[in-house]
């Protein structure tokens, strides 16, 4: 009996032990369950269905896809959005990803079209790479073929384009990147954004407006105009004229 008196603290002691052990374990584990459901929950569609990757996600063509230049005046609204990438890469960053995801969570009735270069033209499949995959996903994201000769045919661009010195310029890339943006803000109207713009809330409510990196100095990389708005016809003809 002695011996057995002294072993009561002592397996009250552990039982304690064990009992703080076994409340921590059980606090992480609804911790970490709570924070899984969460984010399984935000990657819910507005019906509640999950996001699933595609099992073959084909390239549409580019400019008979797109929609048709307005010709009876403007539209009342903002079309699509638009990610422009001027380069033969067809391996966007995570940035480029992040930027495409944002547009599309942002604004789930607008298609968001994402045109490159360096996209087969045709139905080729898209390359099987995880970027591709994850934003197919998404039923508003379309990626084009960007067909740089027909998307500047009908515009002072064109002769521009096809001017051979052009392409031996070292920042050319950024420079056909501006002539696209102005371009197809000109032809389609919508909103067009740079690939390494985050986008927090909907932008179809801004019209006819551009970005502002400073009191005095514009920013082009964010652009939303109506189809054939005047002042994108003289950001052509002034890209033209003066743009080295």
């Amino acid at each position: 009996l002695p011996r057995m008196s002294n072993c009561l603290p002592k397996l009250t002691t552990v039982l304690q032990s064990h009992r703080r052990r076994a409340l921590f374990i059980l606090t992480i584990s609804f911790v970490f369950i709570a924070s899984v459901m969460f984010y399984w929950r935000t990657g819910e569609n507005a019906e509640g269905h999950l996001y699933s990757f595609p099992t073959q996600s084909r390239c549409a063509q580019v400019l008979p896809c797109l929609p048709h230049p307005t010709t009876d005046g403007p539209s009342p609204s903002p079309g699509d959005v638009f990610f422009v990438e001027t380069s033969e890469q067809t391996n966007p960053s995570y940035l480029f990803t992040c930027s495409v995801e944002s547009a599309a969570r942002t604004h789930p009735g607008t298609r968001v079209v994402v045109l490159m270069k360096g996209l087969a033209n045709g139905n080729a499949s898209l390359p099987n790479k995880w970027p591709f995959l994850f934003l197919s996903s998404f039923p508003n994201v379309e990626f084009q073929h960007l067909d740089l000769p027909e998307l500047f045919s009908g515009t002072p661009l064109a002769k521009w384009y096809l001017q051979s010195e052009h392409q031996k310029e070292p920042y050319f890339l950024p420079v056909l990147s501006d002539a696209c943006r102005i371009t197809i803000m000109w032809k389609f109207g919508g909103i067009y954004l740079d690939t390494d713009f985050i986008v927090l809330r909907n932008l179809k409510n801004l019209t006819n407006a551009l970005g502002i990196e400073s009191q005095d100095v514009l920013n082009g990389a964010f652009l939303s105009f109506r189809p054939n708005h005047e002042f994108m016809e003289l950001c052509m003809q002034d890209f033209v004229d003066n743009y080295n």
